[in-house]
């Protein structure tokens, strides 16, 4: 009997389940190869196992249907009639090549997306599902963790080129885009670039101060578009403190500043660094930490902010309110801009949050559901943990402060003990909520609660920007570094 026909043999033999794509198949992992069979190369094969390794990470569904559509016709006599309805399920869901032989519904893929939140994840969710799902979901992480380390920054840069380019910026702007992402560490939407195009024709000699009649400026990276930061060297840190409010958490990238009797600002908030911002959000930093949502996109907000204004702002400003907001909705329907208070972005992250904290914005983080990994409740709800804060806060004597930060300290380890049982999301609250209140004796506590909860959920940036801001937290308002 030849080599070949007993390997053959061999195969018809073996137990295991024939896998779908036969000897076209790249996987490698253990889970895959324990439940499936793979059919003998022969010998005018090529015997690289390699060969189809970069089609893994192919997102174009042609690419992905051809392939699977070679697969379906080599191994028809090994797969159920059933496989080409997975096959079409799983292009339509995530464009992922899948390990099961059997379709995922859209439900069971929004049950894997859910399982991201950290490797223990898996761990847990392996005692609750099928060895194939198992397998589908390590590839997808696999998969992802290898996008976020390798692709992020350049995704971040190419997202803003092209929202550049569409509003023929110059090749300036552009490079200040390329600045913002690199000194920054986030990517600002296409509605920050319209918004600076707007100021720049409302007064063309400083687009920064083309607010300034109704008590608002242009800061952050208002002021790289400006030009600001041409021939200007500062440290990584400093960019990342640069227009960062006392109680701003690392979510929030100030984009407006207002009255400064009350630490007025608008900004941009994102719950992922890759991720473009949900909406914008106001805080009056020498009042409290509340955190409110000022629409999806700027122009929404200035406009929100003016239409506040008439009712509460004093008649100077009241003069220029009516001209300011009418070229506004003048360029708002140039651009086709949605200038209402909600949109189905904010709707769906409404669904998403898994704690209403200190800030009132709600804490949106990764958390599965069937394992209930992810998140779970502080010792102390916001209430008593909030009285705790003050009274540390208001302390007079070394004494009395070492019995509050002692009352404090359960909730501190059960915190920590959530982190290295995987709940992330406990870790970030608490962060949160230490700087929403502003008690600066937790300062160290804060930076690393935060510190190590976003690094986990491979949030480096936000990690960063925490790190940076509680090693150097300033009060009042003058926060620019220039």
């Amino acid at each position: 009997m030849s080599e070949i026909k007993a390997q053959y043999e061999k195969y018809v033999q073996d137990h295991r389940i024939p896998c779908k794509y036969g000897v076209k198949c790249y996987q490698k992992n253990p889970i895959h190869h324990e439940k499936y069979k793979h059919p003998p190369l022969k010998k005018n094969e090529d015997k690289n196992p390699n060969r189809h390794a970069t089609k893994k990470f192919k997102a174009e569904n042609k690419v992905i249907r051809n392939t699977e559509s070679d697969s379906d016709n080599k191994d028809n006599d090994e797969v159920s009639d059933s496989s080409s309805t997975s096959q079409k399920n799983k292009t339509n869901v995530n464009n992922d090549v899948s390990d099961s032989d059997q379709g995922s519904s859209s439900k069971e893929g929004q049950d894997n997306s859910d399982n991201e939140s950290d490797d223990c994840g898996d761990e847990k969710s392996a005692n609750a599902s099928s060895s194939s799902e198992m397998a589908t979901e390590e590839e997808t992480k696999k998969s992802k963790c290898k996008n976020d380390s390798e692709d992020t920054c350049a995704d971040q840069e190419k997202e803003t080129t092209k929202e550049m380019i569409t509003h023929h910026a110059t090749e300036e702007e552009l490079q200040w885009s390329k600045f913002i992402n690199e000194k920054f560490l986030v990517s600002m939407p296409k509605d920050f670039y319209q918004f600076w195009i707007f100021c720049s024709k409302l007064k063309p000699n400083n687009g920064l101060l083309a607010l300034r009649d109704v008590g608002l400026t242009l800061v952050g990276p208002f002021d790289v578009l400006a030009g600001r930061f041409k021939n200007v060297s500062k440290s990584d840190d400093e960019y990342l403190i640069h227009w960062r409010y006392f109680r701003d958490p690392p979510e929030l990238q100030t984009v407006l500043k207002g009255d400064d009797r009350i630490g007025y600002h608008i900004g941009y908030f994102r719950d992922t660094p890759e991720e473009m911002p949900v909406f914008l959000v106001s805080n009056s930093a020498k009042k409290d930490g509340t955190l409110t949502p000022m629409g999806s996109n700027i122009f929404a907000a200035v406009n929100f902010y003016l239409d506040d204004l008439k009712k509460t702002g004093d008649p100077f400003k009241k003069m220029h309110i009516g001209r300011i907001q009418a070229a506004l909705k003048k360029e708002v329907e140039k651009l086709k801009i949605d200038l209402s208070k909600k949109n189905k972005n904010i709707i769906e992250r409404e669904k998403k949050i898994v704690a209403r904290t200190l800030n009132k914005i709600g804490l949106v983080v990764p958390y599965n559901k069937k394992t209930e990994l992810g998140y779970r409740e502080l010792a102390l709800n916001n209430k008593d943990l909030n009285t705790l804060f003050t009274k540390l806060e208001n302390s007079k004597s070394d004494v009395e402060k070492q019995k509050l930060l002692s009352d404090l300290q359960p909730v501190f380890t059960f915190s920590s003990i959530a982190t290295d049982e995987c709940d992330f999301g406990t870790g970030i609250e608490l962060g949160w909520n230490i700087i929403s209140h502003g008690v600066e004796d937790l300062n160290r506590t804060a930076e690393r609660s935060l510190a190590i909860n976003y690094r986990l959920l491979k949030r480096e940036a936000f990690a960063r920007i925490a790190e940076a801001h509680m090693k150097n937290r300033r009060k009042g308002c003058d926060l620019s570094i220039l």
